[in-house]
């Protein structure tokens, strides 16, 4: 290396540039960025790390937290450092004549960044463990998403990545130096396994996201270095890290916490726990003192999402992890418990931060996302990820604009989404890190965990594993889980946090479930602690189950005999009923015949019941309408405020069973997988211990009405759609399960657990053993394919992190379907005049919207336009390349939110008259009552 003193102007080029995006002509020098990012690293480091954060990552390099934080911002400084060659420059021009061509090739600078630091560090002493130096050097590799893969150990470790002494090296050299002295001079860890390593690129990229925003650096820009020297590097320096405390702030990324508190401090509103909250908060606390996995068990109504936050207070307490995320299965689900979560953080937080909500429709929800930015502002809406400003705020709890970036939501510190969100860090995709990172600092909380299939089950193991090996404390919530299941899901959290497989000579850790009940998984010993005694639980009446069979026509269930006999009592004397249909088409069809029938009621002078439909194929503005006032009709407060129908019947699919708050009087059902039903069934007068629901005469108790083949021989005469959503082999076990209890009552909670773990033990229930072979086999499919799909263990990543993000292509929130092979495309339906201009709605008042001038389309044109989209089931007419009738306006190609969409198409005429739409040889009709429907 060259002696020029360093206070010397030219000590570093201020011509050498990393960034020049959206700067109005200007170029910010390289080592600015560089010592930025130190910057950024140890503010997130004081100011958002969570304790038990800090913990893990000095754990896992073997150092103590400062030292730790002083290394984290001295490679957070060097993540750039494959900029400074002659082709990364020579992008915008510069004079660079002075400097040599080096033999390298043409290569993305975060590589050259890996190749050139595992020549470097050695020179800094990282050669005591050539491992460390190659972790470090691929993880700061990793910092755009990827990680690169091992390098090439039999090139020259110098030259043979094209590298050579010179300007350029001494340049590269002055850089790293620089960044070392500002972070603390920190010496090698003697260790880094590979868990911190890949926490430690999620802080990396992080730190860059945050200083790579055009607003920060054009503020920069106004007073830049004096020159090259270090003295007037330091002084840019100071002002950065004057800087980031307001930056972090803008963007949301403060920790949201919460106090030490009671159970009954936590939910002033319920002035006794019940027998499980009270049983968590009396032996939980000093169970959980190093954190590990809580399992909760409980019939649908018995208050766990309660039991769940006072038990992720007490495990965040003990570990020192201030976030939470908390995975529904549904994005309406997920709706709610954002704001039941908001609620709660607003009454108990002692420091406020944004809450995020997390899916891919999050953006629509008016309560959740903020205003609009001003003119001129970038948003992601527009597909933008790392160049927004700070977004208007409307209280301590809302979401800033930062947050709503692409992948940026798991960073608020506390946050609610889908599941996907969570299981997306268990497979190889984009940014990784990122998702890990946002996951490890919290305790994550997983509702209905039963409702997993088994290709979601092995995703679901993995994520885990690692949330286990991050030391991150998991709380599982279920109200119909099998043992097996239950086995699994604790076995792969302790194989993480341990860092070994069970043997097969050990015995289970969960030998039996105590339903209801609570048990709890030490992470370090693997002890699996239950609740010492029997959890007493709200009295109910036992629940009646009628088996009522229903003639096939054609392959398909005929309801129409069947419904008007079960719904004749409060047709007459009033009531409220839930019918729950397998399939869309079904409900649709179920709701015609209602309704033809309770027009005639109409008719002859009578008081016909409403009539409300519930199913996903409704446009997303109307299906979130139907779902608020089905919850505010139906629900506790319905009851309360005097708003409970006199009269109702609720048809919908299976979106009614999961996390929705409701209370009827009679629930008639599908045939369905036991403790599905079960799960049903918990909407069947769930609020009676509230003294708030007036009953009908008629309704003596909660009642399930199970529609069943009425053929003695299930297995040849189940609906076709039924064998197609379910395994007919568990529609059959469930038959006769359910036949062979015929009259008796099923008491909840003392039977549910013996009737989930019955149908899949008791090998009487079999009724035709290819079936039943064919449903294992299927099985195993989904969980090999998911096995393949998943990142690797802890054990089997080795000293590697390439595997975590080595795919050929960008997995997407789409791969992950509620149900494996249920890939579903989102359907936009518009109406097109004999003038041939199309129209959002059939009155045409709205025309389709078109980009302004700028080249994007407006907010509120994108809102309405997405808020009228529909999930539909993807077949080969709905992949590219479409039929040109289903393809978007060419002007919307480069809008991020609109540019995959499949339009449907409807004509109208001059008077308003329909035509349905077409897809391929599919007609399709979107209907104002029924959503879209498909004509046969």
């Amino acid at each position: 290396m060259t002696a020029v003193p360093p206070d010397t102007p030219s000590y570093f080029d201020l011509r050498l540039w990393a960034k020049e995006h959206g700067l109005h002509g200007q170029r910010y020098p390289y080592v600015c960025h560089a010592l930025d990012s130190v910057a950024a690293a140890l503010e997130i480091w004081d100011a958002c790390l969570p304790q038990g954060l800090r913990h893990r990552i000095s754990t896992g390099l073997g150092v103590a937290e400062p030292h730790a934080r002083s290394l984290i911002a001295f490679w957070a400084g060097c993540h750039d450092t494959g900029k400074l060659v002659r082709h990364f420059q020579e992008q915008v021009p510069t004079d660079l004549a002075a400097y040599p061509t080096e033999p390298g090739e043409r290569k993305g600078h975060a590589l050259v960044t890996a190749e050139w630091l595992t020549t470097a560090l050695p020179k800094l002493g990282y050669t005591d463990d050539e491992y460390v130096a190659a972790l470090v050097a691929q993880l700061l590799g990793g910092h755009h998403g990827v990680y690169p893969a091992p390098l090439d150990e039999f090139r020259d470790p110098f030259t043979g990545f094209g590298f050579a002494p010179g300007l350029w090296e001494e340049q590269r050299e002055r850089a790293m130096l620089l960044a070392h002295e500002l972070s603390g001079a920190p010496a090698p860890p003697p260790r880094l396994e590979t868990p911190a390593a890949a926490l430690i690129c999620g802080l990396v990229i992080l730190a860059d996201w945050l200083v790579s925003q055009e607003h920060f650096i054009l503020e920069q820009l106004r007073t830049p270095p004096a020159d090259g020297s270090r003295a007037s590097l330091r002084e840019h320096y100071e002002r950065s890290r004057a800087a980031l405390p307001a930056l972090v702030a803008s963007a949301g990324l403060g920790p949201l916490t919460v106090s030490p508190a009671t159970f009954t401090e936590s939910f002033p509103n319920l002035t006794t726990p019940n027998g499980l909250q009270e049983s968590l908060a009396r032996h939980l606390p000093k169970l959980c003192t190093e954190g590990g996995l809580v399992l909760i068990t409980a019939p649908p109504g018995e208050g766990k999402t309660e039991a769940a936050l006072h038990t992720s207070d007490l495990l965040g307490q003990a570990t020192g992890r201030d976030g939470r995320f908390v995975a529904l299965p549904t994005m309406a689900t997920a709706d709610h418990m954002h704001t039941r979560l908001k609620e709660y953080a607003t009454r108990r937080a002692t420091t406020p931060a944004p809450l995020a909500l997390l899916h891919s429709m999050a953006w629509l929800n008016p309560d959740y996302a903020p205003a609009p930015p001003s003119p001129g502002t970038s948003t992601v809406l527009s597909g933008t990820r790392e160049n927004s400003g700070p977004g208007a705020i409307r209280s301590a709890f809302d979401v800033t604009e930062w947050l709503l970036g692409n992948k940026r939501g798991l960073l608020a510190s506390w946050s609610v989404g889908t599941i996907d969100q969570a299981l997306m860090a268990a497979l190889p995709s984009r940014h990784n890190a990122v998702r890990m990172f946002g996951l490890a600092g919290k305790v994550v909380v997983i509702d209905e965990v039963h409702s997993v299939d088994p290709y979601m089950q092995t995703l679901l193991e993995r994520l885990l594993h690692w949330l286990g090996a991050f030391g991150t404390p998991v709380v599982l919530l279920s109200a119909t889980v099998h043992h097996s299941t239950a086995n699994a899901l604790v076995e792969a959290y302790l194989q993480g946090s341990r860092d070994r497989k069970r043997r097969r000579s050990e015995p289970k850790p969960v030998p039996s479930i105590q339903y209801p009940g609570w048990l709890h998984v030490h992470p370090g010993t693997g002890t699996v602690s239950a609740n010492p005694e029997p959890v007493p639980t709200t009295e109910r009446r036992p629940l009646t189950v009628d088996l009522v069979p229903v003639p096939l026509d054609g392959g398909r269930a005929d309801r129409t005999a069947v419904l008007r006999e079960q719904l004749a009592p409060l047709v007459e004397e009033g009531g409220c009923a839930a019918v729950i249909c397998t399939t869309v088409a079904e409900a649709q069809a179920t709701r015609d015949l209602l309704a033809e029938w309770f027009a005639k009621v109409d008719a002859a002078g009578g008081r016909a019941p409403e009539l409300h439909l519930l199913h996903a194929r409704f446009p997303q503005e109307q299906r979130t309408a139907i779902t608020d006032q089905i919850i505010t009709r139906f629900g506790k407060e319905g009851a309360e405020q005097g708003k409970r129908p006199e009269s109702a019947v609720v048809v919908a699919t299976q979106v009614i069973e999961q996390s929705l708050d409701l209370d009827v009087d009679l629930l008639i059902t599908d045939l369905a997988p036991v403790g599905l039903l079960l799960q049903r069934a918990g909407r069947c007068w769930r609020h009676e211990h509230l003294g708030t629901v007036a009953r009908p005469p008629w309704s003596r108790g909660p009642r399930l009405a199970v529609l069943v083949p009425a053929e003695e021989n299930s297995a040849k005469h189940l609906p076709r759609s039924w064998g197609f959503v379910y395994p007919p082999s568990l529609l059959m076990r469930t038959h006769n399960l359910l036949r062979r209890r015929a009259g008796e009552p099923v008491r909840v909670p003392e039977d549910v657990q013996t009737l989930v773990d019955d149908l899949y033990d008791d090998e009487t229930l079999i009724e035709d053993v290819a079936i039943d072979i064919r449903r294992l086999g299927e099985e195993m499919a989904l969980r090999t394919h998911g096995r393949n799909a998943v990142i690797p263990t802890v054990k089997q990543l080795g000293d590697d992190l390439h595997p975590l993000t080595a795919v050929d292509f960008e997995l997407g929130e789409h791969f992950l379907a509620t149900r494996f092979g249920a890939d579903s495309v989102r359907v936009l339906c518009c109406y097109e005049d004999r003038w041939g201009r199309r129209w959002l709605d059939p009155e045409r008042t709205r025309p389709l919207p078109e980009p302004g001038p700028r080249g994007r389309v407006a907010h509120e044109d994108l809102r309405a336009v997405i808020s009228r989209t529909i999930p539909l089931r993807a077949d080969h007419h709905t992949r590219p390349p479409l039929a040109e009738a289903n393809r978007v306006p060419e002007s919307w190609a480069e809008e991020f939110h609109l540019r995959d969409l499949v339009m449907l198409v409807h004509g109208i005429a001059d008077d308003g008259t329909v035509t349905p739409a077409r897809l391929g040889e599919r007609a399709l009709f979107l209907s104002t009552v029924n959503g879209l429907e498909e004509l046969k």
